[in-house]
Order: C-alpha cells, then structure tokens, then sequence
C-alpha cells in the first residue's frame, strides 16, 4: 500500500459496510450498524476519522453527502497481515505458519493448500 492507513477494530466495521455498500448516506451507515450499539455521534467520529485517513472519500455532488471506500478491502486485508506479521512475529511468515501448523487440527485439504502454497512462493522467490 501506498500510504499507511491504520484503521482500528470499529473503524474495519464501518469500512466492511462500505466495501458491501458503496455511496451510502451516514443514515444509511447508522441504521445498518444500529447492532453495535454505537451512537451516531461514535459513527460520525468513525467516518470522519476514516475520511482524514484517506481511506473513505465523500460524494459530495448531491445534497445529502455519500461515502464510498478509497482503498480496497484486499489492500487493507494485506496492510493488517503483514502489520500483524511484524508485530507479533518479528517479520517471520515461517514462525506464523508454524504457530498456525502446530497448534491447529489443519485437514488434509488444508495441509495440500499450505504445502502448495509454501512451495509457490519457493519457486517465485527462486525467479
């Protein structure tokens, strides 16, 4: 990613709707987390932070403001993986798998889809 956007546990809740929803209003965003239990002061706040992270931008062209995502949920899906890799495991993708390996009941399906995976990122690494 280009710019390093953090965007924190509530504001990941607001950008999974807007990924879903695309150029919603803030009532729209209220209602359809009205489960958090949040009031729309909290999600106004969580929009407005997200918009000075540049990850949210505003349609402003109509009366009634409309939000959309400016980064994709893949882009953010990535940032947080390797953020977490960093953090929690000094930068090791081996330490992480490992963890994951030994401390899971992986099916066979699943042990395939590693393995494969292991071994094409040996062969790209080899490139």
């Amino acid at each position: 990613m280009k710019n390093e956007i953090n965007i924190s546990e509530s504001e990941w809740t607001v950008m999974e709707y807007l990924w879903s929803n695309p150029l919603v209003t803030i009532t729209e965003i209220r209602k359809a987390l009205s489960s958090t239990g949040w009031s729309d002061s909290t999600i106004k706040t969580l929009v407005r932070r997200l918009v000075s992270k540049n990850a949210v931008g505003i349609n402003d062209e109509a009366a009634t403001f409309r939000y959309y995502p400016l980064i994709s949920q893949q882009e953010c899906r990535l940032k947080e993986t390797k953020s977490f890799i960093n953090r929690v495991y000094d930068g090791s993708v081996s330490m992480l798998v490992t963890n994951l390996a030994a401390d899971s009941n992986l099916t066979d399906k699943e042990t395939e889809e590693l393995l494969a995976l292991i071994e094409k990122m040996g062969k790209e690494q080899e490139k």
